[in-house]
């Protein structure tokens, strides 16, 4: 029984970060911190309007995205790992807020860490390398429609209809726009400036964070 401590100390001891991990700072901070700066101009938007869209507000957004962003930073066990809202996490949380209120996420949130800490603690990672190119896709662009559907009622300055299907809320959202209903054309004309942002910034440079 004693013979098996030190092997088990030595594991949980490696899953801490080390100094021996910040031995290439020194050299590399200055791409770390264009790095970082990046990052946190793409992911602190994107926290803010995950955190509306979700229903629990721009500050828990934000805050969620600096506390996983160090977590990550800290705990990661990548030089080039890059952390930040997903819009896979608005899919999910959604329905889970209609649904069950905010109190919800706590609870949804600690039962995900602890399936991503037994993954990795499992080594499950490195299957994800046998899912068929057209599943990742599918899933990906998925996600994609249904988060365009979730923004149809702001993009048309509309309050947003009461219902669970994003398409079917997505249409009653076009029908009160119609009907006269919108807010003025500003959501839309902002719509039409992010879109047009997104396809001229990579063409002025490739660097810029569209």
């Amino acid at each position: 029984m004693d013979e098996s401590r030190p092997g088990a100390a030595a594991w949980a001891r490696s899953l801490l970060p080390s100094l021996s991990d910040y031995s290439e700072v020194p050299r590399t901070w200055k791409r770390d911190l264009v790095a970082g700066v990046t990052v946190g101009v793409v992911a602190l938007p994107l926290a803010l309007a995950f955190g509306v869209s979700t229903g629990l507000g721009a500050a828990s957004g934000v805050v969620t995205a600096i506390v996983a962003g160090v977590v990550a930073a800290v705990f990661g066990g990548s030089h080039v790992q890059v952390s930040g809202p997903t819009g896979a996490m608005t899919v999910v949380l959604v329905p889970v807020v209609h649904r069950f209120g905010p109190q919800a996420v706590l609870v949804v949130s600690i039962l995900a860490g602890a399936m991503v800490i037994l993954g990795g603690v499992a080594g499950i990672g490195r299957y994800l390398a046998y899912l068929p190119w057209p599943v990742v896709e599918g899933f990906t662009v998925g996600i994609a429609v249904i988060i365009f559907l979730q923004q149809v009622p702001a993009a048309l300055g509309v309050a947003k209809p009461d219902g669970e299907n994003t398409g079917v809320v997505a249409a009653r959202a076009l029908i009160e726009a119609l009907r006269g209903n919108a807010r003025g054309i500003g959501p839309l004309v902002l719509v039409a400036v992010v879109v047009a942002v997104m396809a001229v910034a990579p063409r002025v440079h490739r660097s810029l964070p569209a």
